[in-house]
């Protein structure tokens, strides 16, 4: 599943970092590709999406549809 998420408070390389250990948390094997520039996370994984937005929230940031 492909999955296109916006992350309105990611600004920086470490805020990216944070967000892909998230992901890996939840499906290590997911393909995860970040665009500091537009605030966005396209990922590639089985696993539902509602657990990476669980996960990403956990590590403090907020989640929005793209």
């Amino acid at each position: 599943m492909s999955l296109k998420l916006k992350v309105p408070s990611m600004v920086c390389e470490s805020c990216a970092e944070k967000i892909t250990g998230a992901i890996k948390t939840v499906d290590s094997d997911a393909k995860v590709d970040i665009d500091l520039k537009n605030k966005t996370v396209t990922l590639d994984s089985a696993a539902s999406e509602s657990s990476f937005k669980q996960a990403i929230t956990a590590v403090g940031f907020e989640v929005k549809e793209d």
